[in-house]
């Protein structure tokens, strides 16, 4: 096996990815997950109780309007806390169809500024309730939302122990103190910067190097996150405008992304650069499912998308440099290393036996596409 370059992690663990080199701040390390740097809301402390409550809620159907759909209808356990289709699907219409993105996983929003492709949700307690608020997804509100729940002795119970009562506000804290405890942080990759040779195999390392060098990936998706919050401060959540199409069109994705919700030009199609973490699991993959596989992604990036015919303004300017080269065994590695060196299910939760509102848990599932 390749002796792991310790001199070389060193250096990349001083430069932040757009390749300046900053002192540590406050601390902060890019190998230990920044946990001051995301701080949890004072009345919303994780307790067992309350990150119980919230996991029921999550897989209860209870929210939404029919009363067949819950939050894991979307984001399943077994597919990684994502649902395995291009774009989400419209479980709210009697005929379903599709919506106008994919679902992301939820595997480590806990160390996200923002939440949504767009960057639309400001904390994971305003995100809670709005897909229970969207027509498509779950089509009911907040109001009647916790009508629904209050009228369950079992939450009645819980809330009053978790929280004092139930009310709106503790409604959305008990799921957002759910979803974040549901975190991949012990992967391979993580042992291996820690300090273990052995952890990856010598093609994984390959692409390791590849990752952090020549291939770019560590421009956009920062240590130790894998996502697109550059330490060692950790402050803000970027957006990358990186040219993806429509899906099976030689033309450049019709969603404006993050400007629709900022106003800002230079925005439109920009995106969030989303956690690698888990990412041989999550495909398809990007906003809209435009590619099915892994290796696709590594085409498209290797080659560029100028090279599919169609402008793109505001290109990123790690993607403005052009194609990377990348030979056959090089993408073949970097591939090794997105698969066997960022996985990790180990706090995937549970699906509930069994929900306080006695529906199905975790209701009505999205459907493969």
């Amino acid at each position: 096996m390749r002796q792991q370059s310790f001199w070389g992690i060193g250096l990349l663990l001083l430069a932040t990815g757009c390749g300046e080199v900053r002192p540590p701040m406050g601390g902060m390390s890019l190998l230990r997950f920044p946990e001051d740097a995301f701080p949890i809301p004072t009345d919303n402390q994780p307790t067992p109780a309350r990150r119980e409550l919230g996991w029921l809620l999550f897989f209860d159907p209870v929210l939404s309007k029919n009363k067949q759909v819950a939050c894991g209808s979307c984001h399943l356990p077994e597919r990684a806390m994502g649902d395995g289709r291009r774009v989400g699907e419209a479980l709210a219409l009697p005929e379903r169809g599709p919506l106008p993105r994919s679902t992301p996983t939820i595997f480590n929003v806990r160390y996200q500024h923002v939440q949504f492709w767009d960057g639309r949700a400001k904390s994971l307690e305003e995100l809670a309730l709005m897909p229970v608020e969207n027509p498509l997804e779950m089509a009911s509100s907040a109001e009647q939302a916790v009508l629904d729940v209050g009228a369950i002795a079992g939450y009645q119970e819980r809330f009053r122990a978790a929280y004092g009562e139930l009310t709106e506000a503790t409604l959305r804290r008990a799921m957002a103190n759910f979803l974040r405890s549901v975190t991949s942080n012990d992967t391979k990759v993580d042992r291996y910067l820690a300090g273990d040779p052995g952890a990856l195999s010598d093609e994984a390392q390959a692409g390791f190097d590849l990752f952090f060098g020549k291939a770019r990936c560590s421009r956009c998706h920062y240590l130790p996150l894998f996502a697109g919050t550059e330490g060692p401060s950790f402050v803000s959540t970027e957006f990358r405008v990186t040219g993806v199409p429509e899906r099976g069109q030689a033309l450049l994705t019709k969603d404006a992304g993050r400007a629709h919700v900022s106003g800002e030009e230079e925005l439109t199609h920009a995106f969030k650069a989303p956690t690698l973490r888990n990412i041989a699991e999550t495909g398809p993959y990007m906003h809209n499912g435009a590619f099915d596989t892994l290796r696709e992604v590594i085409d498209f990036y290797d080659k560029g998308p100028l090279s599919r015919g169609y402008a793109v303004p505001h290109l990123d300017f790690v993607m403005a440099r052009g194609p990377l080269g990348l030979t056959e065994a090089e993408r073949h590695a970097l591939e090794v290393f997105l698969r066997e060196g960022l996985t990790d299910l180990s706090q995937s939760p549970a699906l509930p036996a069994h929900v306080p509102s006695g529906l199905l848990p975790g209701g009505r599932p999205a459907t493969l596409d």
